[in-house]
């Protein structure tokens, strides 16, 4: 199914809610509770919004620091201020990740750290069990035709 760049995979919530919730958190240092009523949202939801993206948050700040040097044409320029601990320096490299994404395109779109992590991600921006490993996918064609062993030559069916 394709979702439109604001939605999240697998959250009932846009990534906007989200995403306020983990600045409130990271930037404003709030707590869950005080997240919650704010906006509008359970508790435990708000709670794992923000364990996912804490859980995750050394990997997503080495995968968008990869992109910034991948897409920006002046990363140096842009590199993140250290942020208050490890969430916040994950939101320091979204944000500069945005921020070069939006001076590569000259100004011609608006680019949010919200889009650009979302559209880097396929929507799982906030999923922490896709950034914990691999998806629980079928083993290869190729490997299930070889009785479980890798074939080394494909398979010719007549």
């Amino acid at each position: 199914m394709l979702l439109e760049v604001r939605l999240a995979a697998r959250r009932a919530d846009t990534a906007e809610v989200i995403a306020a919730a983990i600045e409130a958190k990271t930037v404003l240092g709030q707590g869950h509770r005080t997240i919650a009523a704010r906006c509008g949202r359970p508790v435990s939801t708000v709670r794992g919004w923000l364990r996912a993206f804490a859980t995750s948050a050394v990997l997503i700040g080495e995968r968008f620091t990869g992109l910034l040097v991948r897409d920006a044409l002046d990363a140096v320029v842009l590199w993140p201020k250290p942020g208050g601990g490890i969430s916040g320096e994950a939101l320091s490299v979204l944000m500069a990740y945005a921020e070069g994404l939006a001076r590569r395109f000259a100004a011609t779109v608006t680019v949010t750290w919200i889009d650009a992590g979302i559209a880097a991600t396929n929507g799982r921006l906030f999923c922490a069990s896709w950034w914990a490993g691999a998806p629980n996918t079928n083993p290869p064609l190729r490997q299930a035709l070889a009785g479980g062993k890798v074939a080394t030559t494909p398979a010719i069916f007549l």
